[in-house]
């Protein structure tokens, strides 16, 4: 049982393409969605001297400096800098230190103190979430004593949880009907900028997940293979987004072919890009499939109910929905937590990008609730898969 109230709760999505942010004052405020960028840079002290670091939105130009004197430069600011990708780095150190330099972000901007408590519930793909204990060790020990754009914070955790992708899902679908939950076999999709997850749950028992690289990053790697693209990266980091918004805009590949070619070969050069994404969407598709029916098995006859999640599965929504007909399932898209969403903000947001992060709004529910009845002394009501302070 924790022994005050939290000043801050939040839940961290700390995806490859950007960190998805829930959070809000406890005591009073809206719900905030804060996303930061996925660039991830070290630098020297003489380099953050250099650019005058300071000025714009803190999750933007956000820079921290750890224990140890090392210092990460994270969000839009890290695309102008001279540094270099951290060699050795493992995903969950990855992820510990972009959460740190969001709670920073966030301590900024909610003008805080010094030294405040949070409540912080994160998500990890399921093939990262074997390494739970040590992400949360090491967000623990660095929450302890950090800085962020030159102000120093210690952070005390009153709750402190990691959970794998696709749990704000089913959590959310148990609360709407928990007695059909617990009678119906559920398996819940996550598909990223990265990793594909797989969790399904029987008769509301969560069973073992999966987890695999397999996300809209290795459909693009294909894209660029086939297609001979050389950006720089600049342009790189709009590939993402130009390939997502070409399935309905298909003047985006024209926007591609101009990067790489003269005006004059465009045209055959947006002719190679619809060759090489059909042949890499296809390579992709049945990569997935295989991987999918290799780990579930004759399970796939046995499941009631998917859900589905994630930029990748809803560029992928048909195929998805096509495949998984063959076994009598209908995909559902967590349309009631996209549109608690919708209700929860005060500024609009696109429904791609409610999909994207419905995940972490259902865990950012959860939160609030766990909270409120851990500071009324009521019994605690976390559920299998979770790890607490």
């Amino acid at each position: 049982m924790i022994d005050s109230q939290p000043d801050i709760i939040l839940t961290i999505d700390t995806g490859t393409s950007q960190s998805k942010v829930f959070w809000k004052r406890w005591s009073q405020g809206n719900t905030e969605l804060l996303l930061m960028g996925s660039e991830f840079l070290e630098i020297s002290p003489d380099d953050l001297i250099d650019t005058g670091l300071s000025g714009g939105r803190p999750e933007n130009d956000a820079f921290i400096e750890l224990f140890n004197g090392r210092i990460y430069v994270l969000g839009m600011k890290a695309q102008q800098m001279r540094g270099k990708v951290p060699p050795g780095l493992s995903k969950y150190e990855f992820a510990a230190y972009k959460a740190l330099a969001i709670i920073g972000a966030i301590a900024e901007t909610a003008n805080l103190p010094e030294q405040f408590t949070i409540a912080l519930s994160a998500l990890l793909p399921y093939k990262e979430y074997q390494d739970r204990k040590a992400f949360h060790d090491l967000l623990e020990h660095n929450l302890a004593g950090f800085n962020f754009r030159g102000r120093r914070y210690f952070v005390s955790p009153l709750v402190l949880e990691v959970k794998p992708e696709g749990a704000g899902l089913a959590q959310s679908r148990r609360n709407d009907a928990p007695q059909s939950f617990n009678q119906k076999n559920i398996l819940v999709t996550m598909i990223g900028q990265r990793d594909a997850s797989l969790l399904p749950f029987k008769q509301g028992t969560p069973q073992s997940g999966h987890g695999i690289r397999l996300g809209f990053e290795q459909l693009i790697d294909a894209i660029v293979a086939r297609a001979s693209l050389n950006l720089d990266a600049k342009d790189a980091g709009r590939l993402t987004e130009y390939i997502f918004e070409a399935q309905q805009n298909s003047k985006r590949l024209d926007r591609i072919a101009r990067m790489v070619v003269t005006e004059a070969e465009v045209d055959r050069k947006v002719d190679q890009l619809q060759d090489a994404i059909a042949q890499s969407r296809n390579r992709y598709l049945r990569d997935l499939f295989d991987w999918m029916k290799s780990m579930l098995g004759q399970d796939l006859y046995e499941f009631d109910e998917v859900i589905a999640s994630g930029g990748t599965a809803l560029y992928f929504k048909d195929e998805l929905e096509d495949f998984f007909a063959q076994y009598d399932l209908e995909v559902s898209w967590a349309m009631n937590l996209q549109d608690q969403i919708h209700r929860s903000l005060t500024t609009t947001i696109d429904p791609v990008l409610a999909c994207r992060v419905s995940d972490a709004f259902g865990v950012f529910k959860l939160l609030g609730g766990k909270v409120s009845r851990l500071a009324e002394g009521l019994a605690n009501a976390s559920w299998s898969g979770t790890t607490t302070r």
